[in-house]
Formats: structure tokens, sequence, C-alpha cells
């Protein structure tokens, strides 16, 4: 007996997964941190199978599509970030883009949405994406990888609260469920993540589940044709990278707008103390994310210039303590939990993956692929599809954003890892909620690195958000800070319910794992003990 059949054997001797939340967890393993306990659960198998972090972070991406489907899922896409052992960083674009029958103003015509319906799905990449994202860098076959999201579709699942108070603002998703008893089931989805592990994805692009995306879009009055499927590329890309307090960040390049910001944010914050500083930064960045944000292989977004020492200087001028009118910000005259989720996982070896992916706001465009039981994105609406005017998010976004055929909408998903002073990762950390990704994983790198926070303290910390337009700053009701905010003359929005989740893996300096899923979403982490032991090396 070899191979995947004799790991399995010997997993099921090995003890098992310590329950990272509300403990200190000792590890010299691995950790696995997505937004739902299955999903982080999926991630932890394929590490006592003697896989990597990308195994596991394919797998827990796979098992979120089928339990928390209102955030993600196998009609969306995303980025991956993956940072080898010895800090060799790789970025994975698998964005949707725009099908070849989009135009610039398709969303001019009464009654056209990019919110809902068939001409709001862009091309669905997240199958390809992840079959890419394991083929490259992943140890185990893809059908060992999709068994645990197999095995929650076929036999159940308990729906957690982040679902139901999901499927309270979109009763007609409860048709993607079987009720049998207290357990849910997705006997179609089991249907393609069997097909997506079989064929490596291939099924995705131009099988019996690419079919069902685009006969599912066209019934809904959308463009997506099948020639779009087939022709999808994943793009690898050079990733972002900045110093700070002696660390390296590494985070996601154009189309993100994410990896600029958050580098600015850091960069223009670092040795200044207070909040109204840190809100300052952050309207600087995202009135820069509005001008130059854009797919790169459309336009040139000079993110050489967003972090020259003279930008972020010029940020760093106004962390004073009184804050400006909207115009004020941006480098250049401006011209105008949601559907994601985030995954963080590091292995024994030192590989660290941060994966996001998305299907935009929650339940995407609403419209479900009848064959596969799979819910398609929204993401047409990430473009400018209405100059001057905000997107789902609040979002005012730019011309260099503009709807067109093959290209990859702005995104605001940060995947990010950081390298200590060996150049060894020391913290995979990611986030959902639209721009208020951006913010979130800015505040909880400073809290873990910075401040000396746990995970679990830094991903349940009370958050804020500015995001330049609408002119507010944004805080969590349990926020301590609003005082420095109003002195310093910002108007407040206080959410009652939380806006954002971040998921954290923390290696520390002895080796273990510090592992975090953020509460608000009800997520829990895994921390996983004795699986490297199982196969050294890739």
């Amino acid at each position: 007996m070899s191979g995947p059949r004799q790991a399995l054997l010997v997993a099921l001797l090995l003890p098992g997964c310590a329950v990272a939340n509300g403990q200190a967890p000792v590890s010299l393993s691995g950790a696995v941190a997505a937004d739902h306990v299955l999903a982080s659960e999926a991630g932890a198998r394929m590490l006592r199978l003697g896989g990597n972090a990308v195994d596991a972070a394919v797998a827990a991406a796979l098992s979120s599509g089928v339990v928390q489907p209102s955030g993600s899922g196998l009609g969306g896409g995303g980025f991956a970030l993956v940072v080898e052992p010895d800090g060799t960083p790789h970025f994975l674009d698998f964005r949707e883009t725009a099908p070849a029958a989009a135009s610039k103003d398709m969303y001019q015509a009464q009654g056209a949405s990019s919110r809902d319906g068939g001409l709001a799905v862009a091309v669905p990449s997240e199958g390809p994406g992840l079959a890419a994202l394991l083929e490259r860098f992943g140890r185990l076959p893809p059908a060992t990888v999709a068994a645990p999201a197999v095995d929650q579709a076929s036999r159940g699942f308990q729906e957690g609260s982040h679902l139901t108070e999901s499927l309270v603002d979109h009763p007609p998703m409860g048709a993607l469920f079987v009720q049998q008893g207290d357990r849910l089931t997705r006997p179609l989805l089991a249907r393609a993540l069997k097909a997506w592990g079989a064929t490596g994805g291939r099924a995705f692009r131009d099988g019996w589940v690419a079919r069902d995306f685009v006969a599912a879009a066209d019934a809904a009055g959308g463009v997506l044709t099948l020639d779009d499927l087939r022709d999808y590329r994943v793009q690898e890309r050079v990733p972002l990278t900045g110093s700070w307090h002696g660390y390296t960040v590494v985070t996601a390049p154009p189309p993100s707008s994410g990896g600029v910001a958050i580098l600015q944010m850091l960069e223009a914050t670092d040795g200044v103390p207070g909040l109204p500083c840190r809100v300052e930064a952050a309207r600087h960045a995202m009135a820069d994310r509005a001008v130059f944000g854009g797919d790169p292989g459309f336009v040139n977004v000079d993110t050489t210039a967003l972090l020259a020492p003279e930008r972020i200087a010029a940020i760093r001028a106004d962390c004073g303590p009184t804050t400006f009118p909207p115009e004020h910000y941006g480098s250049v005259e401006t011209r105008e939990d949601h559907g994601t989720l985030h995954i963080s996982v590091m292995d024994g070896r030192g590989m660290a993956v941060a994966l996001t992916t998305t299907i935009n706001t929650s339940f995407g465009s609403g419209v479900i692929a009848p064959r596969s039981g799979i819910v398609l994105n929204n993401e047409m609406d990430d473009f400018t599809t209405r100059p001057g005017l905000p997107n789902a998010y609040g979002l005012v976004q730019g011309e260099n954003n503009a709807v067109g055929p093959g290209r990859r909408p702005l995104s605001s998903m940060s995947p990010t890892v950081v390298l200590g002073p060996d150049h060894r990762p020391v913290l995979a950390v990611g986030a959902s909620g639209g721009p208020f990704i951006i913010t979130a994983t800015y505040q909880v790198i400073e809290g873990i690195l910075l401040d000396g926070m746990s995970a679990l303290g830094a991903v349940s910390a009370p958050r804020w958000h500015d995001q330049w337009l609408p002119n507010v700053v944004t805080v969590e009701s349990a926020e301590p800070r609003t005082a420095e905010l109003t002195a310093a003359g910002h108007a407040l929005v206080v959410l009652a319910r939380p806006f954002c989740s971040v998921q954290a893996v923390h290696r520390l300096d002895d080796g273990t794992f510090d592992a975090a899923s953020d509460p608000r979403k009800g997520g829990e982490a895994r921390v996983v003990t004795a699986a490297s032991a199982l196969s050294p090396g890739r």
C-alpha cells in the first residue's frame, strides 16, 4: 500500500486537530483559518493526509462553496497568493472577466442590471483557477482534495447562523438545498464537485458544467457563451512587496486595488500614532484606487508611482489632527459580507497561502445553474458600469475600470503574506467584505505584528472603515475611539451589524501556529498536529 491510501491509514492513527479559537494552539504541522468550521476542517484533513498548504486551501475553498454559498462558490473567481518556505512568492489571478459580448455602455439601457440577473454574470473562473493552483503548487490529486466538499454536499451539514441570516435576506436561495432531517444536502453540487475532481476542472471550461452555466445565464438575459469559458486563462502575476518594521509585506497586484492601498497605509502610518492618521491614509489610498485602479492588461496601473517615497510622504503629511473635504484626496484630480470569503493557511514546512474568492454580493447575481446547483456571480457590478454613480458597495470608480470584453474588474480582495527578517512567512491574512477588506486586513496586520495581539484578539477587535466616498467613517458599535474621530472633524456611521470577516494564521517564533477565524461570521480555525511527519518535501 502506498500513496494517498497509505497516508490516509497513517492519518487515522495520528492525533486530531485542536480548535484554535479560544485556546493557545500548539502545532508543528499547520493551521487553516476559513470562515466556516467545516471548511477549516476540510483543509485540516488535507494536512493530515500529508498535503501542503495549497491542498488545504483548495479543499477549504471547495467546502466553503458548499456550506457558505452566499459568499463563495464555483460560480465566481478569486486570487491566490502562495509563498514558498524560502519566501519565494507567486500570485495567481483567476478573477472573472467580462464576456466577449460585453460593452462599455451595456448597462445604460432601461432595465439593464449589473447586480441581478444574467447581464450581471462575468465569466465564472473559480473552477479553472483552483485547478490551476492545485496543479501548479499542490501535492494531492484533485479528487482527493474535493472529497470533503463532495462528502458535505452528499451527506449534508447543519445550517450555520451566517447561512440562516443570508437566507432570511434571500429566500429564493433556499432552492439550493434539500432538507434531510436536521441537515442540508446539495446533491446537484456534489455531482459538479465530483466532475471538478475527475477532470481537474476541465468540466468547468467546456464540459457539462460549463454548458449549464451558459444556459442559466442565457435564460436570465445574459451574454455569457461557451467560448468565453473555453477562452478563459488564469494569469500568474508578480505580487507587490513593501518593507515595514523589518518585515516584508507581500500582497496582491492589480487588478486588486487592495495590495497597493494596504502598502500605502502601512508605510504612511509607520511610526505615526493615532487613529485619525490611519483614517487619513485610508482616504488617500481609496481615492487613488478610484482614479487609477483597473485591469493591467488594458490600462496602465502605475504601482511604482503610487508606492513611491514621494507619494507616501504626501499621504503622511496629512496624518494630522484634522480631516479634509473629499476633493483634497488622491494624487491627481478625481473624476468621479458580502459575497466573498478568505482562507489563510500555513503548513509545517513553512509554505503560506492566502486565498480569497468571491461571487461579489451575497448570492451573487441570484442566478442558479439548474444542473449543477451553482450560484453565478454578479462581478460585472465591480466595473464602472455607470460613471459617477456608486456600485453595490458605495464605491465610485474611474474610467480605467470601464466594462470591456475580456477585462477583469477592479477588486478589493487583498490576500497578503508577511515575511519575517529571515524571509520566511510569518503571517497569512485576508478578508471578505467588499472594500472593507482593505482596511480590515491593514488593521489585523498592525494588531498582530505591531501591537502584539493574538490572532483571535486581532480579528475580533472592533474596526473602522473609510473609503473616501461617501464622506463618512464607518465604525462598529464597539469601537472605543470615536471621540478621536469626531474631534478630527469626521462624520461617523455606526453599524450595528459587523461588516467584514478576517482570517489569519501567525507563525510564532517557536514554530507553532496561532490561527483564528473571525467570530463575526461564525468561523473557527483548525490547527493540525503531527501531519508534517507523513511526507517531508513537496
